[in-house]
């Protein structure tokens, strides 16, 4: 299997953690998703980034790559059998990649994209505005969703934790330290994530 993207992306790292996690031997194949040149939507049609080759098989969207490897791979499974439990999974994930990246993906692309691959200023007024508008109340829903111990927010490490993970770990990359105070067992439950071995590889680059 090949993965493309470049390593920064959360949603990248979204993926090679189900790798990880799976035991799945793949090779990271780095790409910029800037220009839409017409290979890249010919590949991935929405022109973003990761996709994955697995074969003659071309699979966009890290939410579609995962759920791929789970029904090629389903051991160990990352994503819950009972149903409940697989809906709050999946809701987890959505709320990961859309509610929490409200505030964290901004954060990246003025700290880090602008900076450092642009060679642009961040914009700290719009930094401000993330770090006291958008980021607080997607973390207040997080911090009633996770419990007092473990490194899951069901009953077992899966997909939602991976999806929460990679976006949490946005922050320490662009000078952001989660307020321990206010959000606790986000704050405990971020560095146990941060203690498994698929996060430490997909954090290493």
């Amino acid at each position: 299997m090949k993965l493309y993207g470049v390593p920064q992306s959360p949603f990248v790292r979204k993926v090679r953690i189900a790798l990880e996690e799976k035991g799945i031997p793949y090779a990271n194949e780095p790409l910029v998703p800037f220009p839409k040149t017409p290979e890249l939507l010919a590949l991935s049609p929405i022109g973003k980034i990761p996709f994955l080759r697995d074969g003659d098989v071309v699979v966009p969207d890290s939410s579609v790559i995962c759920a791929y490897l789970e029904k090629k791979h389903p051991r160990p499974a990352l994503y819950p059998s009972e149903p409940a439990d697989y809906a709050k999974a999946l809701f987890l994930e959505e709320y990961a990649d859309t509610r929490l990246g409200q505030a964290t993906l901004p954060l990246l692309f003025e700290r880090f994209v602008k900076k450092i691959l642009q060679g642009e200023d961040a914009d700290e007024a719009r930094v401000k505005v993330l770090l006291e508008q958008e980021l607080p109340p997607a973390m207040d829903y997080l911090e009633s969703q996770v419990p007092e111990s473990g490194d899951s927010v069901l009953a077992r490490f899966g997909i939602a934790d991976i999806a929460i993970g990679t976006q949490l770990a946005i922050l320490p990359g662009v000078g952001v330290e989660i307020d321990a105070g206010r959000w606790p067992r986000v704050d405990r439950y971020f560095r146990a994530l941060l203690a498994r071995p698929s996060f430490k590889t997909a954090m290493a680059e």
